[in-house]
């Protein structure tokens, strides 16, 4: 059984995508802290100008120290401008010229309307929706519905894995400097660390390639079914899990 797991941040980037597209199971950690500022209700898109923009979901920072991402609210629709309208509003300004338009911009807004006070549904909605048009389909487990039994860091992720059967563990780079080896390696769960370096793809109105925007650029750019090809041509190789040698595809 091969997992990972991952925040589920707001229109993630590629790399996220071609980690789940490895796994089995993606475990989506939503028991966690939220985190202000960080990726968890925002992320970049290309604006009109050729330059990355911000687009997110405003939340309820009361109390917000002590929420997880699963229990963190939107913020009222009376405390603010009418967010849904503007966010796809945006998405529209910045993307209805693009070419395949037609076929991301629904499954954003189906997402971006579902009646929920919580930031964590819509996340999750888009990335099950964006995960079938690319025809990725893991088994889903969200962290808040599990009990792992707690964990920070290296246990967390070694208890969650131990909790949902996985005989392999997904981790990002970033695992190299916290994961703690020997304890994966006496629990029978091996470690792979899926190192993705970011392709380039056509991109409109940019003269010079960004990196790192939300997958949602290279959707409008591309489509999905060209999207996955470029999204899995970050590590080209596969993992040989039976000779235990590292090397993604």
């Amino acid at each position: 059984m091969i997992i990972t797991i991952h925040q589920p941040e707001h229109l993630p980037w590629l790399g996220l995508f071609n980690k789940i597209a490895k796994a089995e199971k993606f475990v989506i950690l939503d028991s966690v802290q939220y985190e202000k500022n960080y990726f968890q209700n925002r992320n970049k898109i290309m604006g009109t100008n050729g330059q990355p923009q911000w687009i997110g979901i405003p939340v309820n920072k009361k109390n917000i120290e002590q929420n997880t991402i699963a229990t963190t609210t939107i913020v009222a629709e009376g405390n603010t401008k009418n967010w849904k309208k503007e966010y796809l509003r945006t998405i529209t300004y910045c993307y209805s010229k693009y070419p395949y338009f037609n076929d991301v911009y629904p499954i954003i807004e189906r997402c971006i309307n579902i009646d929920t006070p919580y930031f964590c549904e819509i996340n999750i909605a888009m990335i099950k929706e964006f995960c079938n048009a690319l025809d990725i389909h893991p088994e889903y487990i969200r962290s808040s519905e599990i009990d792992y039994g707690g964990g920070f860091k290296s246990d967390l992720n070694l208890n969650i894995s131990k909790c949902v059967g996985a005989d392999y563990y997904i981790s990002g780079p970033s695992g190299r400097d916290y994961l703690n080896m020997q304890s994966f390696e006496d629990a029978g769960v091996g470690v792979v660390f899926n190192d993705y370096h970011h392709p380039e793809y056509p991109q409109r109105r940019s003269e010079e390639f960004v990196a790192y925007l939300s997958a949602v650029d290279l959707f409008m750019n591309l489509g999905f079914e060209e999207a996955k090809k470029v999204i899995m041509s970050g590590n080209e190789d596969l993992y040989d899990f039976d000779k235990n040698v590292v090397s993604f595809k």
